[in-house]
């Protein structure tokens, strides 16, 4: 045993906040729409999640097969964006490295990425990466919803989502949806 004695307790300063724990992908989309930061089709604004969490978006041009990075430079995050590519592609990008800073940015400091869903070596910290952003930009709740409602177009539900067919597409099939073939 030890010497019995008084804590006194510290108070937060209340101008540096402790900040907010954000644990999962839902917890961030609740967070999002808590602070208005969704538009109207209930996307979130993902520039938004990046700036709560401290990390500058910079919009840069890269080669086309490049997408984007995630940096640590001096103690600030940031996330690049290759300038030349889609707005939707853009949005998942910044998505993807946001996954990569809630889930591995203790493991490396530096992030750079390919065009993804189409990188047949894809690693693990890769993967998780893209089912983050996936997660993310398409809610599994919303796109069953969606599909309930009668959207089964996949440019409908791309559009409804603000991201590329080809990543509606792979999440649909990821869920366990059939894609119709057509002859």
């Amino acid at each position: 045993m030890g010497i019995k004695g008084r804590r006194t307790t510290r108070k937060l300063s209340e101008q540096h906040p402790e900040p907010e724990l954000v644990v999962s992908v839902s917890d961030i989309i609740k967070k999002s729409i808590e602070e208005g930061y969704v538009d109207g089709q209930g996307n979130v604004d993902i520039e938004e999640v990046a700036k709560w969490n401290g990390i500058e978006i910079s919009y840069e041009i890269m080669e086309s097969s490049k997408s984007g990075y995630l940096k640590n430079i001096d103690n600030k995050w940031i996330i690049g964006v290759n300038k030349k590519h889609n707005p939707k592609r853009q949005r998942f990008t910044i998505a993807h490295e946001l996954g990569h800073f809630y889930m591995h940015r203790n493991k490396n400091l530096d992030f750079e990425d390919a065009t993804f869903f189409r990188a047949e070596n894809s690693t693990s910290i890769e993967y998780t990466a893209n089912e983050f952003a996936s997660n993310l930009l398409m809610p599994e709740n919303r796109i069953n919803k969606a599909i309930q409602d009668g959207i089964k177009n996949i440019s409908e539900l791309a559009e409804l989502f603000s991201v590329s067919a080809a990543a509606i597409k792979y999440r649909v099939i990821s869920l366990g949806y059939k894609m119709k073939v057509h002859e």
